[in-house]
């Protein structure tokens, strides 16, 4: 893999939201390997300031390569869970925050590693951890939840409409190692005339179940909703007057979430929002960037 290839979902639409000028300070909450990093650091400047936070310390290795020609970004290791911390500090070094960024989800990074366990595509150790540092991985859910909980947590995280059936056969068949053993048994636990009509001449890849319950997986071993409330939350409190956040979201629960710590901010006269609906992609960004696909942005202004 060449980790400098990297090209960052809805690029334009964040930089015209976000609107980053020459002396801002902007806090890039999800650095990954740093596509919408490098483009903002553009436009601030050398008087102004860019802090990447991501909570992967692989995922800031190969940033720290792909901007090393930035000098005007201070790179954090922590989960933007912190940041109402994080900004808090920044605003004793700096005075202000302009502008915060947010692209929730899994990364072309993680995906791409397959001893990180992300994937349903390669083989590899059921992992699933944002932060090796912590403790909780996939392999220990799977592997211990009641079938009640597995149901809860694929039917909320993900929508799942076999999420009782899944949850059974898991527990049946565990425990589990690896990607290509969860993966087999999700398989096993879709009733057979789906599985038939998935299986059609031409199509390719596994039935959605597969991908659907490996995201609920991967959201509950890095507790995503809870970490994206907090630092939503912080988001607004560390934001100077007249700066702007943006956040994309892959997936319906996350954008609910956005969408309602939006409002109530709004409600409470802190924000004023700039998306009245969350935008996506264009067809030309999707047929390039399949990341893009799912892709919702949602933007907001500081009062």
């Amino acid at each position: 893999m060449n980790n400098n290839v990297h090209i960052p979902v809805l690029l334009h639409q964040v930089l015209a939201f976000l609107k980053p000028t020459s002396g801002d300070v902007v806090l890039d909450c999800t650095l990954g390997a740093g596509g919408h990093a490098k483009e903002i650091a553009k436009l601030i400047g050398p008087n102004g300031h860019l802090y990447g936070i991501d909570a992967d310390e692989r995922n800031l290795s190969i940033a720290k390569e792909n901007l090393k020609d930035i000098s005007n970004i201070t790179f954090i290791h922590d989960n933007f869970e912190n940041l109402e911390e994080i900004g808090e500090r920044v605003l004793k070094e700096r005075g202000a925050v302009h502008g915060i960024l947010m692209d929730l989800g899994l990364s072309s990074l993680h995906i791409d590693q397959p001893e990180r366990g992300f994937s349903h595509r390669f083989e590899g150790p059921l992992d699933m951890r944002f932060d090796p540092r912590q403790n909780l991985t996939a392999a220990d859910i799977v592997n211990t939840y009641s079938i009640k909980d597995l149901q809860e947590l694929f039917s909320t995280y993900s929508q799942e409409r076999y999420a009782h059936r899944i949850a059974k056969r898991i527990a049946d068949d565990r425990p589990f190692t690896t990607t290509s053993e969860l993966k087999s048994s999700i398989e096993a636990s879709v009733p057979l005339a789906p599985r038939r009509r998935w299986r059609i001449p031409g199509r390719k890849g596994v039935h959605p179940s597969v991908t659907r319950v490996f995201q609920a997986l991967r959201i509950a071993t890095n507790r995503e909703i809870e970490v994206l409330g907090h630092g939503l939350h912080g988001a607004v409190n560390v934001l100077s007057p007249g700066g702007r956040i943006v956040v994309i979201s892959y997936h319906s629960v996350e954008d609910r979430i956005v969408k309602n710590v939006f409002r109530d901010a709004k409600k409470e006269g802190q924000l004023e929002l700039l998306t009245k609906k969350p935008l996506e992609a264009d067809t030309e960004e999707t047929a390039t960037n399949v990341r893009a696909r799912s892709a919702k942005l949602r933007a907001a202004r500081k009062v």
